[in-house]
């Protein structure tokens, strides 16, 4: 789940905000603090080998706050992230309504397998950037995970529910991604397999939930009318808000 990347983490003397994140123009953010992770990465270290709730709330207290720079700097970590998945949701719009905006290439994917569609349109948002890797990995997975079940892809079955949960995904498994490729050996310190795919599996519910809780409200109402330029603002709002939230974890 958190490995599907060949993407590295940051390290501390990465910035904050890497050049091709910088999509505001804002720049890179204040210089990096030394050791930045440690304490993330110890805390997350003791929650995969003991699966203590409250060490995980420790790590990601430290992960938002130090880690990445706090809510005003980290989620502009994630604005190519927030870029592709505005791409996405504007296409899917207008092939759901058969709106010839949509590239040619897509809407000639109407009626092919669910596989196919999926990885025409994984190829079509992935920019070339250093985050090539991760947002192919979570374009495929919530493609895939939306998806799943369906042989054959029609665009107009599309409803404005399963764009907001594909949305949803897509940030929920883009953040948990980061987290993983930053979190170094932490995921090593679990003693099997198993203990070690379940403390994935509780960091990646908490992020859904935490994710969810925060966009989906920025999405209600008519998700048709949405710009791409306001579901990329959406996006960087709402992990601005889980940012904030991890903050405040005691």
């Amino acid at each position: 789940m958190g490995t599907s990347t060949s993407s590295r983490g940051a390290n501390d003397r990465s910035p904050l905000v890497p050049p091709w994140a910088d999509v505001d123009g804002a720049g890179p953010g204040p210089e990096p603090d030394e050791q930045r992770f440690r304490s993330f990465r110890t805390h997350l270290g003791k929650f995969v080998g003991s699966g203590d709730g409250d060490q995980l709330r420790k790590a990601l207290r430290s992960y938002a706050s130090s880690s990445t720079g706090g809510s005003t700097v980290g989620p502009r970590r994630f604005g190519a992230v927030a870029q592709s998945g505005a791409a996405m949701f504007g296409a899917l719009n207008d092939l759901r309504t058969g709106s010839l905006n949509a590239p040619a290439n897509l809407r000639a994917l109407a009626g092919r397998p669910t596989r196919e569609v999926i990885d025409a349109l994984v190829d079509a948002f992935v920019p070339e950037n250093g985050d090539a890797d991760r947002i192919r990995a979570a374009l495929n997975d919530a493609l895939s995970e939306c998806l799943e079940g369906v042989e054959e892809f029609d665009f107009s079955s599309i409803t404005d529910e399963a764009l907001v949960n594909l949305m949803v995904t897509y940030v929920s498994l883009s953040v948990f991604q980061a987290i993983v490729l930053d979190s170094d050996r932490a995921f090593g310190k679990g003693a099997t397999p198993t203990a070690v795919e379940n403390a994935e599996q509780q960091l990646m519910e908490l992020v859904k939930v935490v994710s969810e809780k925060h966009l989906a409200p920025l999405l209600a109402g008519n998700v048709g009318a949405i710009s791409p330029a306001q579901m990329q603002t959406a996006q960087i709002a709402a992990i601005r808000e889980v940012w904030k939230e991890w903050e405040g974890y005691e």
